[in-house]
């Protein structure tokens, strides 16, 4: 069968822009995740990463789930620990290499991993496949609410914006801390820029980011 590709941003006139999808093989294990996932599928636009949002899972809405599938090259999030929360994840295809603490950790399809409250850590994929991993976090805290965020304002340009970097670590105080810049600059210096950014309008975290006709419009979805 015919390899399908999704995934891909789409422009403003709903088009797909080349080279931003991942490609599965239809009755795959991956097309099987993605037919049974919750919600839309999410992406950053100039990296190799998709998802779903985060969701209440059925036994505990304290805890949230989420969806990952890693390109090739993608290289993870910022090194950053949760004061409040600890993650599991389960690698469902392909390999994930994780840092704990400065330690690596290579964690394969069907292998699971726990990270504690206050473990420094990251990931990427280190395989030549897409890997594709379940999360769940608990409690999810705000940085559920905050992941969308991160996203939809890579979608529309707004990442990169000082104050809006400040109010979303502002957010983030007593929850989750990225480990660059050291903290001993970083926090006296978010101290400084949160009340300009609430002045001029900018949080923590936006509703529309959690919303799936944001992603419908911004990420081709998956036909399966």
């Amino acid at each position: 069968m015919t390899a399908v590709t999704t995934g891909r941003t789409l422009d403003e006139n709903g088009r797909p822009v080349a080279d931003t999808g991942f490609t599965y093989e239809p009755g795959s294990l991956l097309a099987e995740t993605l037919r049974d996932r919750s919600g839309p599928l999410t992406s950053h636009p100039t990296r190799p990463s998709w998802g779903t949002l985060p969701t209440p899972t059925d036994d505990d809405p304290g805890t949230h789930r989420a969806l990952s599938v890693l390109g090739p090259g993608y290289d993870g999030p910022p090194r950053h620990y949760h004061e409040v929360s600890e993650e599991h994840f389960e690698v469902l295809q392909g390999m994930v290499a994780f840092e704990l603490d400065g330690t690596e950790r290579r964690v394969s399809a069907g292998e699971t991993l726990a990270v504690p409250t206050g473990v420094r850590h990251s990931f990427r994929c280190s395989g030549p496949e897409l890997a594709v991993m379940r999360t769940e976090i608990a409690p999810a805290g705000r940085i559920g609410f905050v992941l969308p965020t991160l996203g939809g304002l890579a979608h529309d340009g707004g990442i990169d914006n000082p104050l809006q970097q400040a109010a979303i670590a502002k957010r983030l105080e007593g929850d989750t801390v990225f480990v660059e810049p050291d903290r001993r600059v970083a926090k006296p210096l978010t101290d400084a820029l949160a009340p300009f950014a609430r002045l001029r309008g900018y949080r923590g975290g936006y509703g529309k980011y959690a919303q799936p006709a944001f992603w419908e419009r911004h990420v081709e979805q998956p036909e399966v």
